[in-house]
């Protein structure tokens, strides 16, 4: 039955090994790349301390040891011996692997997926019973441990899936050859680590489908272009707003498409708003560093803000990354003894203190940097598909597996979302930038201290903020930790409000009111602790926009005034928005 079938899937699998047997030289370079031996390097120095304090505990370590049997052997007793049905050991809230009612109707695969489970539980409970590591050792042996254990996963397989064995059968395996051709197509656009499709990137197209709230490129240079967006009001909030989206993804996550875009629903609410659209940096960028994100970005797009609407103060908004750089701006307006040019600064998921990372963190270490670095140096940028598969692996069950199951094995399309494309739409960041970020934030967390970075000949001091702030932040953020943004938020002065949404990095933030989807918890008390903060804070219905839009209306004048004008004569209009760098497009700007 399956000999035509292994026929045509032995050619459509030569078809796709043929771009790696092509580069083979290519693959043994990055087999012995830096980054890889410096990752075996830092594997192994843990992998040996984990064994040496291990040693010296074997009562604990025997312990586990005989509660994994015996739970095993409880395992195999219920389903082999008695046909209980259930479980003995369950999946945790959201894991989506075992859904099929064969993992939980048949003994076969019940005890395939209990065993599995009990041996991940076993192995990381195994990590975190181990005293005497570092807590930086632990955390990264239990995240690479994490993704070897979760790779093996034997949803993962034909001969282990009960879902994907009897869909091949049914299909004569057209499921696997119609993977296969997806495998290849994404190998083939992929960078140094497999990309896997979260979505079919011909389904939308920037500028009409996403990214199309009408407005005008005002300004534009070697490193972003300005948006101003048109007024959908008779008046305006007198004081323009900007917004300084991420440099590490496209500005467009706010602005998706109408019910979803944060552009337009501010420009609904009375708002004149600006965007930057960073550009997409390729190896002719590679000296852009973070200083110029701050001096070339943000503070050229406040002057012609200012020049453009005739005001001498704006409000101003950052999204992560972008909300570092936001706040090195103000401290450099600060140091450099400045007006304020900035009236207030609403900061969404930002880290100012990285000492709490998150999972990201598994790869902060000195000898992973170094070779970062030297990788980052060779390039003139890191590649924004590896940096995605990055943050990807980051919940590579729900972000990375699932896609490989779902496109591969099953061969089906991936559905049409525009949150998902945008996620695939990925961008590079300049070699100087990303070594800045790594090293001197991540690493050595610099801009909290004291004269630790200095920004235009001046040092930066986040304390020297004295402008109102509202930081906004979600509670399933596991990019920015929010105990760590709000860490962050206590080292600036100034008043300051801090609220915490439900959801994570994007969801959370990208909550239109319409939806009702995401509540918010506010506290006006700051304590010193994040829990503490939380413990006393009060839930709130409805998106956290509303009670946003609240607080800039107090930095508003009450009068309001007839929208400005698009561009000026000293700006004026050099095309309709979203501009072009948002359309530069990996990897044709790798080859720029």
């Amino acid at each position: 039955m399956f000999q035509h079938f292994f026929s045509d899937y032995l050619v459509k699998l030569q078809e796709t090994n043929q771009k790696w047997w092509d580069d083979l030289e290519l693959n043994k370079a990055a087999v012995n790349s830096p980054l890889n031996k410096a990752m075996q390097e830092v594997n192994f120095e843990d992998t040996a301390k984990f064994f040496e304090q291990a040693i010296n505990q074997p009562t604990a370590m025997l312990k586990l040891q005989t509660q994994w049997w015996e739970q095993q052997l409880h395992i195999w007793q219920n389903i082999v011996l008695a046909g209980n049905k259930e479980s003995i050991v369950n999946t945790d809230t959201g894991d989506k692997r075992f859904d099929h009612e064969a993992w939980q109707n048949e003994a076969f695969y019940s005890f395939i997926k209990q065993s599995y489970l009990l041996f991940s539980k076993t192995c990381l409970e195994t990590i975190e019973a181990i005293e005497g590591l570092d807590e930086k050792t632990k955390e990264r042996i239990t995240f690479f441990s994490r993704q070897a254990i979760n790779a093996l996963s034997p949803s993962n397989f034909i001969a282990t899936n009960p879902e994907l064995l009897k869909l091949t059968i049914e299909k004569n395996g057209e499921n696997l050859l119609a993977g296969l051709e997806k495998l290849k197509e994404d190998v083939e656009s992929s960078a140094d680590i497999l990309k896997i499709r979260m979505t079919n990137n011909n389904a939308f197209r920037v500028g009409e489908d996403v990214a199309n709230s009408q407005g005008s490129v005002v300004f534009k240079n070697e490193l972003f272009e300005l948006i101003q967006y048109k007024p959908l009001t008779k008046t305006v909030n007198a004081t323009p707003l900007l917004i300084v989206p991420p440099f590490v993804n496209k500005y467009y996550i706010l602005d998706l498409r109408e019910k979803n875009s944060m552009v337009r629903w501010l420009v609904e609410q009375g708002h004149s708003v600006f965007m930057i659209s960073w550009r997409n940096p390729s190896q002719a960028q590679a000296h852009i560093s973070f200083e110029d994100y701050v001096l070339e970005g943000v503070v050229k797009a406040v002057s012609a803000i200012e020049e453009i609407t005739g005001q001498e103060q704006i409000n101003a908004a950052g999204y992560c990354i972008g909300g570092t750089v936001l706040a090195s701006t103000i401290a450099y307006y600060a140091a450099k003894r400045m007006k304020k040019r900035i009236k207030s600064a609403s900061f969404f998921t930002t880290l100012l203190d990285f000492s709490q990372p998150g999972e990201v963190g598994a790869y902060i270490n000195d000898t992973i940097i170094s070779a970062i670095e030297h990788q980052n140096n060779a390039k003139g940028y890191m590649d924004g598909r590896s940096l995605s598969v990055t943050f990807s692996l980051l919940r590579e069950n729900s972000l990375y597996w699932n896609y490989y199951v779902d496109n591969y094995l099953k061969g089906k399309s991936p559905v049409d979302f525009d949150l998902l494309y945008w996620n695939s739409d990925s961008t590079n960041v300049s070699a100087a930038t990303h070594n800045f970020l790594l090293r001197d934030l991540y690493l050595d967390n610099k801009l909290i201290e004291d004269k630790g970075v200095k920004v235009g000949g001046v040092w930066i001091d986040l304390d020297k903020i004295k402008i109102p702030s509202y930081f906004i932040s979600t509670k399933e953020d596991h990019i920015a930790l929010w105990q760590g943004t709000y860490r962050g938020a206590m080292k600036t002065g100034g008043n300051k409000t801090f609220v915490l949404g439900e959801s994570g990095h994007i969801a959370g933030i990208v909550n239109h009111p319409v939806k009702n989807k995401y509540g918010y918890w506010l506290n006006d008390t700051l304590d010193d602790s994040a829990q503490e903060w939380l413990n006393h804070a009060e839930r709130k219905e409805g998106s956290w926009w509303l009670h946003w839009n609240e607080w800039l209306m107090s930095f508003n004048p009450t009068e309001q005034v007839p929208p400005y004008a698009i561009g000026s004569e000293l700006h004026p209009v050099l095309g309709a928005a979203p501009g072009q760098y948002v359309k530069q497009v990996l990897p044709i700007i790798c080859q720029e």
